[in-house]
Formats: C-alpha cells, sequence, structure tokens
C-alpha cells in the first residue's frame, strides 16, 4: 500500500499527470478537426510538459535547481531532463511554423515563471493577470500548435475553437484558485480574494456555460462535439459544485486535472467502438 501511494504522490509531483492532461487535451483538438494525431508528436508534447511544469514548479530560482539537496527532487530534476532530452530530439520533426508557436509560448512562460530571484517580481505574483497567461499558455499549446503543425485552415471556426479552448482553462483553474485561498499572501488579489468563493464558482459555472454555447456559432461541427462538449459542460459544474478552500489534497491535483483525461478516453472509445464517428 504505501508502495503505491509513493508511486502514486510521484506521479502527480513529477507532472506525469499534467502532461497526459495536455495531451488529452490535443487528442481531442485532432480529433474534432477529423486529424490522427502522429505518435512523435503526442510524445514531443508529453516530455516536453513534463520538462517545462517541473522547472516551474521546483527551478523558479535556478541555482536551486541545479543544486537540489533532497534527493527525492533530485530524481525528478533527473527524470525532467530525461524528458527535455527527448523533446529537444523530436523538436526536429516540428516545422518552422511550430517552432514559433513554441518561441512564442515559451515567452509567456518566462515571463510567468522568471526572474529567477524571488525578490523581483514575475507574472506569477499578479493573481488576476496570472490566470489568464496560464490559460493562454495552455491554449497556445493545446490548440494552436497543433493546429500550426497539421497546417489547419485558420477559419472562423477556429477562433471559435480557440475561445472556446481559452475559456476551458480557466473554468478549470477555478478549483484551484479556490483551493490556495489558504495559501496565497492577500496582495496576490486573485478572483476569489476579491470577489469570494462562491461568487468565482458561480463565474465558472457561467464560463462553461458560454463554452458549450459557443460550439453552436461553428460552420462546421464534428459529430461527437456538440454531445461531448455537452459532456463536458456537466462534469465542470459537479467539479465546481464541489471544490472548496478546504477541499482534499488531490481534489483539484487528480480530479480536476483528470478531467481533461476522461473526456479523451471518452471520445476516443466512442470513435474506437463505432467508427462513423
Amino acid at each position: 500500500m504505501n508502495v503505491f501511494a509513493e508511486i502514486f504522490k510521484f506521479y502527480l509531483r513529477s507532472s506525469i499527470h499534467v502532461g497526459f492532461a495536455v495531451v488529452s487535451l490535443i487528442f481531442v483538438t485532432l480529433t474534432f478537426l477529423n486529424i490522427t494525431p502522429e505518435t512523435d508528436f503526442l510524445i514531443f508534447i508529453f516530455c516536453s510538459t513534463l520538462a517545462t511544469y517541473n522547472f516551474i514548479k521546483y527551478g523558479v530560482e535556478a541555482r536551486k535547481y541545479v543544486l537540489v539537496s533532497n534527493s527525492y527532487h533530485r530524481v525528478i530534476q533527473y527524470f525532467s531532463l530525461a524528458n527535455l532530452g527527448i523533446a529537444l530530439f523530436l523538436l526536429k520533426d516540428l516545422g518552422h511554423e511550430s517552432w514559433l508557436v513554441l518561441f512564442v509560448t515559451a515567452l509567456f512562460i518566462g515571463a510567468y515563471a522568471l526572474p529567477v530571484y524571488p525578490r523581483k517580481k514575475n507574472l506569477r505574483n499578479y493573481g488576476l493577470l496570472k490566470v489568464f497567461l496560464v490559460a493562454l499558455v495552455w491554449t497556445l499549446i493545446t490548440q494552436v500548435l497543433p493546429m500550426v503543425h497539421y497546417k489547419v485552415s485558420w477559419r472562423w471556426d477556429g477562433y471559435i475553437d480557440f475561445l472556446q479552448r481559452f475559456l476551458l482553462i480557466l473554468v478549470l483553474m477555478v478549483p484551484f484558485e479556490i483551493r490556495d485561498l489558504k495559501y496565497d499572501p492577500p496582495e496576490l488579489r486573485t478572483f476569489p480574494q476579491r470577489f469570494g468563493e462562491r461568487a468565482t464558482k458561480w463565474a465558472g459555472v457561467l464560463l462553461a456555460m458560454v463554452y458549450f454555447l459557443l460550439t453552436f456559432l461553428k460552420d462546421d461541427l464534428h459529430v461527437l462535439e456538440v454531445p461531448g462538449k455537452f459532456v463536458l459542460m456537466m462534469a465542470l459544474w459537479l467539479l465546481l459544485g464541489r471544490a472548496s478552500r478546504n477541499q482534499s489534497d488531490y481534489y483539484a491535483s487528480f480530479w480536476v486535472e483528470g478531467l481533461p483525461i476522461a473526456w479523451a478516453l471518452l471520445i476516443g472509445l466512442i470513435t474506437l467502438y463505432y467508427p462513423l464517428f
């Protein structure tokens, strides 16, 4: 039992769960575009996500990330470097347009995590701006990058997809923002700190509804898009209803972050057993 608990902790702390969530969103993006994703592309996304997330979590101060004294964090560091190596090797298979998207995303990530010394503020220290920046980064990686990589035309539907993905990430962040009420200093002025827990949850409910309704503005729809996004909206409402500042340790980091994984599995199973979809 202890071994299982340790594996589970490593699974979460090393960002493997986040990596699967990002890959899942890309899988759904490409499924709705009737594109079969390349394995190498998904591996690149997974490995680069792990390396990036772990640097943000454990390497805010570059000196501490290089000189790791904690043996547990050293394992995560080596694991992250291995994933970074794989990502860099696969980077050559991406086109120049994809490199540009990654470069712009890296700039936003740098603005979020840097400067490396805590006395100087980065965008992580601005509550509302931080939320929008994180949502933008996830949208660039899970929506824009696959469209650019597979050379999907940026028509009206592309802009609707971009907005929907941005709203989805904002909603997924609500339970995290509510959880962090216990830890965030008052000067951060996050949305829950400004307007309260209840108003934040209702804002998430409204954004989830807007996310779903935007589907009907698209010109071309995948047959699973309306029912799939409706199911997702209902799941988001359920997760928002159970979110609180006293939620369990793994509620946001496992169950909320796991929603994209469950959604992708559902879409994948339907398309596998019912090829007409």
